[in-house]
């Protein structure tokens, strides 16, 4: 498997603390059968954790590569950024401030959790205007989209591809978010799931469980498909093909 977000960057967001909460996450993940992963701290999050492209930022991520090297971890650690979606982020991006996964041309975008369809519609074409493909973090977490879940295929539709959290469909994220990820994964709306993880302890980079619950409820190929090779073709900047099945708005769900 490989997984395309989470934060075991040690000391740089509210992810991994120290390097020894990032070797337990790195032992976690390769233990579940993890065997790539993007480090993907917060990046444009202004007065937080700002995070561009530095010096400073590339000596952390070859600290990181040479300490899962020195510890023996069957890893591979590739570089990449969660960007915070803002109306200057187009700028950040021309001055090469913010990058895609891998360098590839998918970039990790989250927006605020409360924006409206149209903003977060504009910062998409803001993207694409630079011939950015953006891979929408943690999509079912957004309110608009757990009102509206027929925004996401739009938005796949209109060249974008969508991540959705591993938490959501365990319940770690509310009901809401829980609802929405499943009615995505019965429409084949989701690109790749991803374990936004956190901590060793917290909100996990073990991913065996997440594949056995999506093999379960969809399919072998449905959980190789949103944990290997779509993300597998993400970090090689190859074409994602076009997925995904409208959303009938009063349709009763195979869960209810």
């Amino acid at each position: 498997m490989i997984d395309l977000h989470l934060h075991i960057l040690p000391g740089v967001d509210d992810g991994a603390r120290n390097m020894d909460d990032t070797l337990g996450m790195a032992d976690l993940a390769a233990r579940s059968g993890v065997t790539t992963l993007v480090a993907t701290p917060h990046s444009n999050q202004m007065g937080r954790f700002e995070n561009f492209c530095s010096p400073a930022l590339t000596a952390a991520f070859d600290e990181l590569e040479n300490t899962i090297k020195k510890e023996k971890i069957p890893l591979t650690i590739l570089r990449g950024m969660e960007i915070y979606a803002s109306e200057d982020m187009d700028r950040k991006i021309r001055d090469g401030r913010l990058t895609g996964l891998n360098k590839s041309r998918y970039y990790l975008v989250e927006v605020p959790f409360g924006a409206p369809p149209a903003w977060i519609e504009n910062r998409l074409q803001d993207m694409q205007a630079q011939g950015i493909t953006p891979l929408i973090a943690h999509v079912e977490r957004y309110y608009c989209v757990q009102d509206d879940p027929m925004l996401v295929f739009n938005w796949l539709y209109a060249g974008c591809r969508i991540q959705v959290n591993k938490g959501s469909f365990f319940g770690r994220f509310g009901s809401a978010a829980h609802r929405t990820a499943r009615i995505l994964m019965e429409h084949d709306l989701i690109t790749c799931v991803a374990s936004d993880a956190h901590r060793p302890d917290v909100r996990t980079p073990w991913m065996r469980d997440i594949r056995d619950y999506l093999t379960d409820h969809a399919g072998e190929h449905y959980a190789h498909t949103v944990l290997t090779r779509n993300p597998e073709k993400i970090i090689n900047d190859q074409p994602v093909l076009l997925h995904g099945r409208p959303i009938a708005r009063k349709k009763k769900h195979f869960w209810q």
